[in-house]
């Protein structure tokens, strides 16, 4: 008996969903059936899910911008400049929102739809009904279609695959927090460690995607949906937690924590008999054991033989195990209600976020103002340009290819153009030779059966998706099947002529508002990053005079987000360096940076929770004129790293910022030393040495920061190529 892959049960199911829906469309004599194909085309994933979440946003984005369209003919029929202002400002806020984490695609839809059905239609708002009318039914059916293949034909669920991806990701998080306990007590492998935070973290990507298909496609995930999407975020943040954790152990290198935290070794064993059994409730055992309730005790007397800062440096990794503490606990809790394993859990009440409005993206703000630029060219030169290739249809091709690479700015222009050469002349292959010699819908069913299998088959891998989904398009679009069918080689030659005026214009916008060329958003995004560590340091003031006016509050909001988001956006930039211009510096250096920036972003969002924390007024007072000094350092330090990020020399920070602080430690000694009785409590001094650790680990971090870039030479990266 034969037995088929995997990847050619997918292919035939794609192949099948593709010539039904043009079948169908073709029997109702429908304009555009190729709109139905590229639905089709573009939901087809590896799972039911996948595939029915994503047909979900193509359909309502398609439904919501339908409204949208309409609008802009009817106020605008008359007024062809405000209306192509009107649509591009649409579009580019479309683009914007698609840089968020959530509905990327259905902000995609929404924007190139709309284009669609305007340039279409044109002003005559009869047709414009029409067109409207007739997309959302071939994207509705092109959907429907595929979903009932995929739900009928060799179904698969998202659940094994969701499952699977959780018990990997709480089995990577207990050999990560393994990891750091022995880092901890200086036994662990640091490269080891690195390599499981890095897996950790595409293993959370996974994760959170699986889930989102899950619900979709899977009764049981969708009834307990909220449960899991907290299951999720608390995963994400006990990651987080042990990363803050892992950076704090340079500062208790050289503490006896055995001795300082004598119940550890119990402390530490119960959190990973916790994540055992939480990953045997994900495996769906009941657990062998309930939390123990775990208190991480501290020796007085050991502890006070410390210095001031090395009781600093303990009260924060005391603090960090404490909170994974929690976390561990809340997600063995949780997870025993998803599982039934347990009494339904409560949600604590927590205080409200201060709401500061609308908090903008540069980035994504680039991406917008990218798109409305690559629109306006392609709309002058089609009103100035006489015989412009595609007409109006030049337009609607161009756009969602412009939205696409406006978000993913690492993507050069020119690693497209391969892939969109091989898909033009394959379709212009099948339209000129092979299409002109079938004579019934049996030939041409066959013809779209081949096609899509051979494309689906040949770009199987998820890697590949894209790869896919561009020669599905190509194909049907160059195409063109319909019933009153025509064949031109000049269909042909001018849809390669859109394509070569379309990357034309990519390469053109590519350097608006910003240069594309990796290493100068690298250099340009270090800049931004240390500009905005700037601003928040000098927000570190104890006054609580002064009013904190909605400007500030605001102006607070952006720089912390900036500082908490750019090190990801470094990362992504890293790989795409040029290598043979820059020689002299390896990936692992440019890593290096990377990873040193993520570990300064944890330092400065830890130093902005402490002055959340009630401080003793006697020492605020005694010792506000040394921490104005360091934080007056700090801020100098950090505006000439934004001038330039090569001014940073290691043993001159550590020679100035130790200094400081050991003023700063001698400083505490006499403060402390004639403190009235009765005006510190236990907690004062727990507060206080918490927020002198933030100080010691903001400093480390700078310090870390420049040995990392070193080796660099960073003068190549500011030299102008061709």
């Amino acid at each position: 008996m034969l037995t088929l892959s995997t990847r050619s049960k997918e292919a035939i199911k794609t192949a099948l969903a593709m010539t039904i829906a043009y079948g169908i469309a073709l029997q109702m004599g429908w304009d555009k059936p190729y709109w139905a194909g590229i639905a089709v085309a573009v939901i087809s994933l590896a799972t039911v899910g996948q595939s029915l979440n994503k047909g979900a946003m193509r359909m309502l984005g398609t439904l919501v911008t339908t409204v949208v369209a309409l609008i802009f003919i009817a106020l605008f029929a008359q007024d062809r400049w405000l209306f192509m202002l009107f649509l591009s400002a649409y579009v580019g806020f479309c683009t914007y929102m698609m840089g968020g984490a959530k509905d990327q695609y259905f902000w995609h839809v929404c924007g190139f739809v709309c284009v669609v059905i305007c340039m279409s239609a044109g002003p005559n708002s009869i047709k414009a009904f029409q067109t409207a009318l007739l997309r959302a039914q071939e994207t509705g059916l092109g959907i429907l279609v595929y979903s009932l293949v995929s739900i009928l034909i060799w179904p698969i669920s998202s659940r094994a695959n969701f499952e699977a991806a959780a018990c990997k990701l709480s089995s990577t998080q207990k050999q990560l927090y393994r990891s750091y306990l022995d880092l901890m007590s200086g036994q662990g492998n640091a490269g080891e460690a690195q390599a499981l935070r890095a897996q950790e973290l595409q293993e959370q990507t996974r994760f959170a995607q699986l889930l989102d298909a899950a619900e979709m496609d899977t009764y049981e995930v969708w009834e307990v949906r909220q449960q899991w999407r907290r299951y999720r975020s608390q995963a994400a943040e006990l990651a987080e937690t042990m990363e803050r954790w892992r950076e704090s152990f340079a500062e208790v290198k050289a503490l006896d924590l055995s001795r300082l935290l004598p119940n550890l070794g119990l402390f530490g064993a119960e959190l990973v008999e916790r994540l055992a059994q939480i990953g045997r409730m994900l495996s769906n055992q009941a657990p062998e054991r309930q939390p123990a309730v775990m208190d991480l005790a501290l020796d007085t007397v050991e502890v006070g033989a410390l210095s001031h800062f090395n009781k600093a440096a303990l009260a924060v990794t005391r603090s960090r195990l404490e909170h994974l503490e929690r976390l561990t606990r809340s997600l063995f809790e949780r997870l025993s209600d998803i599982k039934g394993f347990g009494q339904a859990i409560t949600e604590a009440d927590t205080a409200p976020v201060p709401r500061v409005g609308f908090v903008p993206d540069p980035d994504r703000i680039g991406g917008g103002v990218r798109v409305i630029l690559s629109i306006w060219l392609v709309y002058l030169a089609l009103i100035y340009v006489n015989g412009m290739p595609g007409g109006a249809g030049f337009v609607s091709m161009a756009v969602p290819f412009m939205m696409a690479l406006a978000t993913m700015p690492q993507a050069s222009v020119s690693m497209l153009f391969v892939p969109a050469a091989v898909s033009l002349l394959f379709g212009a292959l099948v339209h000129i030779f092979v299409m002109p010699q079938l004579s019934s819908f049996i030939g041409l069913g066959l013809l779209i059966f081949g096609v899509t299998f051979a494309i689906c088959y040949l770009f199987a891998a998820p890697r590949q998706v894209l790869g896919r989904i561009f020669g599905l398009a190509m194909f049907v679009s160059l195409a063109s099947i319909s019933n009153e069918q025509t064949y031109s080689f000049l269909a042909a030659a001018n849809s390669a002529l859109m394509f070569a005026l379309l990357f034309l214009i990519l390469a053109i916008t590519a350097y608006v508002p910003f240069s594309s060329r990796p290493e100068r958003a690298f250099l340009r995004l270090l800049s931004r990053f240390f500009r905005s560590c700037e601003y928040l340091v000098s927000t570190m003031r104890w006054d609580p005079l002064r009013p904190v006016t909605p400007l500030a509050r605001w102006r607070k909001a952006f720089h912390a987000r900036e500082v908490s988001t750019l090190p990801r956006k470094l990362g992504a930039w890293a790989p795409h360096i040029d290598r043979k211009a820059l020689h002299s510096t390896s990936p692992q250096q440019v890593q290096a940076v990377v990873t040193s920036l993520q570990g300064l972003t944890n330092r400065i969002m830890g130093l902005l929770e402490e002055p959340g924390t009630p401080q003793a007024q006697f020492l605020v007072k005694e010792l506000q004129a040394d921490v104005r000094a360091w934080r007056v350092r700090a801020q100098e330090t950090f505006q000439r790293l934004s001038e330039d990020p090569a001014a940073g020399d290691r043993e001159a920070f550590r020679s100035k910022l130790d200094g400081i602080l050991y003023q700063l430690e001698e400083r505490i000694k006499a403060a402390l030393d004639k403190a009235p009785e009765g005006k510190l409590r236990v907690q004062d001094g727990e507060n206080f040495y918490r927020l002198l650790g933030a100080y010691r680990g903001v400093s480390e971090a700078l310090v870390n920061y420049a040995g990392s870039t070193d080796l660099i030479d960073w003068a190549l990266w500011h030299e102008e190529r061709f």
